[in-house]
């Protein structure tokens, strides 16, 4: 493990914590966030605010492995699945939990529901989302783009339909493909 990179602070995809906080609210906000972005990792047993290594003490090791693994099953909708792992850095073991982005979002914590409980990572912070970006977030995990959605109520006209189709052959020309008569049907 590259020291610099985990440990040179928190980002849009690290987020320390010294120990694991006794409301696991605190930290599967975070783990949502990062499904719901570009994946990220979650340290524990790191200061976020001086980036030392603290390390988890041995005998609770694995215990504190195994509640990250049920809070996250208990609290996630959809099911998230991270990988938890222990790694040793500095002659001390920390806990690396690494969440993938996630491929049916919106996550959410199911406590609080879709509304209030959909988080994204801005920067080194989780943020609960605006409607707005619930509904960008449905159409990602429903693998749909705002291009691919039909404009209902918006008429074409024929002058339009030409253009588009003039525009198309003008770009055909200038990328050097063969040309071909682009027409409305």
């Amino acid at each position: 493990m590259v020291k610099g990179t985990m440990f040179s602070g928190e980002s849009k995809n690290i987020e320390s914590k010294v120990s694991l906080p006794d409301k696991s609210e605190k930290y599967v906000k975070t783990i949502v966030a990062f499904a719901n972005t570009q994946g990220g990792k979650l340290i524990v047993g790191v200061d976020d605010k001086n980036h030392q290594v603290i390390g988890v003490e041995n005998d609770i090791l694995f215990q504190t492995m195994d509640a990250i693994a049920t809070a996250v099953s208990d609290s996630c909708m959809p099911q998230i699945i991270p990988d938890i792992e222990p790694q040793t850095v500095e002659g001390k073991t920390i806990i690396i939990v690494s969440v993938e982005a996630g491929k049916n979002r919106p996550y959410y914590l199911k406590s609080k529901g879709k509304e209030n409980g959909t988080y994204i990572r801005v920067a080194g912070t989780s943020r609960q989302t605006f409607p707005e970006k619930i509904k960008e977030l449905e159409m990602e995990g429903a693998r749909i783009s705002w291009d691919e959605l039909t404009c209902v109520g918006y008429t074409v006209t024929e002058e339009a339909t030409e253009k588009l189709c003039q525009d198309i052959e003008v770009f055909r020309k200038k990328a050097g493909m063969s040309e071909y008569s682009v027409k409305k049907e």
